[in-house]
């Protein structure tokens, strides 16, 4: 079943692919007569698929370089994208009111790089998002920066990493709680790159994400844990008066749809069945994926906190990210359970944030009467 909806949604996506690319072509000579159909095919096609190529095949790779080239291939590749939306947008306004060609396809071209531009300025820096929540049983407030999906790679390195840390540290929280997709890529096991993260002035914790998994969980993890950090792995620890449950990343269940499943034979079901959480202490669970909500609840725990989702990361396909996920961006209930999904601290794929913002987030958990 899950083989059959991965290869359905392939097949959409690429054909969406396929269509952008000779939509946008067409419309390009409809607008610019001047310049041959067949060129500006060519153009187009050379533009979507070498930079879809070089930013899903640069992973492994670890030159400066290629980051750059990297970072680019994003902004023409979403450049072509809004370019087709506008383009749709004028042909459907152009069959009810005649509108020069060459005026409007300059109009097109013009406004598809001004919000590139501006959605890779707002991509390029993070925002500290304060959120209050409630928990019952808390003998007194806890302050918790959560930080998640940072992405290092070739959008982000040492020197974003460090930021992070230094504005976490002006916070003083109690806490650190990184939950997955820290690494994006070969750039992030570069010698020193990771070594911010021994400067945080409180515990830090790691729950691994679905990156870490394409990147070698292992190796990952062990780099991570090299820095200061404690690994959680599917276990329970007690500390600031809070139960922490760290769960490595996996699937809600066996039967739920999974746009990312884990190679992992275990689930966020069967391993909370398995472990004991005291009913007289209040409980956070860290989990990369804001999925298996129900499980949380129905095994007493208090608070969820995820990322992953990036809160759709880029309008458009931020309301399609409302659908994948139930619990997209913020604060939620599911039951007696709170469930918190940040927007992350990074970008993937695309180094540009339209709708959304990066985000480290300070979790202030106060007792509640």
């Amino acid at each position: 079943m899950y083989t059959v909806l991965n290869i359905i949604l392939l097949i959409v996506m690429l054909g969406f692919f396929i269509f952008m690319i000779w939509y946008t072509a067409y419309r390009l000579h409809t607008h610019f007569k001047s310049v041959p159909f067949w060129k500006l095919q060519i153009l187009t096609v050379f533009c979507a698929i070498g930079s879809f190529a070089v930013i899903t095949i640069t992973g492994r790779l670890s030159n400066p370089l290629v980051s750059i080239l990297t970072i680019i291939s994003g902004y023409v590749l979403l450049f072509l994208i809004f370019s087709f939306f506008l383009f749709a947008i004028f042909h459907l306004v152009m069959l009810k009111w005649k509108l020069p060609l060459e005026w409007s396809g300059a109009a097109v071209i013009t406004i598809a790089f001004i919000i590139t531009s501006i959605g890779a300025i707002i991509g390029s820096f993070f925002i500290v998002r304060e959120t209050e929540i409630k928990i019952p049983g808390l003998k007194q407030g806890i302050t918790i920066m959560q930080i998640t999906d940072v992405h290092i790679g070739h959008h982000r390195g040492r020197n974003y990493l460090a930021k992070i840390v230094e504005e976490t540290n002006k916070h003083n929280p109690d806490l650190v709680l990184i939950t997955g997709d820290l690494i994006d890529g070969e750039p992030a096991f570069l010698p020193g790159v990771l070594e911010p993260l021994s400067g945080f002035n409180a515990p830090v914790y790691f729950v691994e994400g679905n990156h870490e998994e394409y990147a070698g969980v292992e190796r990952a993890l062990k780099t991570i844990g090299e820095n200061n950090v404690r690994i959680m792995h599917n276990e329970v620890i007690e500390t600031h008066g809070i139960q922490l449950v760290g769960l490595a990343y996996m699937k809600a269940d066996e039967e739920t749809f999974d746009m990312h499943p884990s190679i992992k034979t275990g689930t966020i079901k069967s391993v909370l069945a398995e472990l004991v959480l005291k009913k007289d202490i209040p409980s956070v669970l860290m989990h990369h994926s804001p999925v298996g909500a129900q499980y949380a609840d129905a095994s007493g725990v208090n608070l969820i906190v995820s990322g992953h989702t990036h809160g759709g990361q880029i309008f458009p396909f931020s309301l399609f990210s409302k659908i994948s996920f139930p619990f997209n961006s913020g604060l939620y209930q599911q039951g007696n359970t709170k469930v918190f999904v940040s927007n992350g601290a990074g970008t993937y794929m695309i180094r540009v944030r339209l709708g959304s913002f990066n985000e480290i987030n300070l979790l202030k958990l106060i007792p509640e009467k």
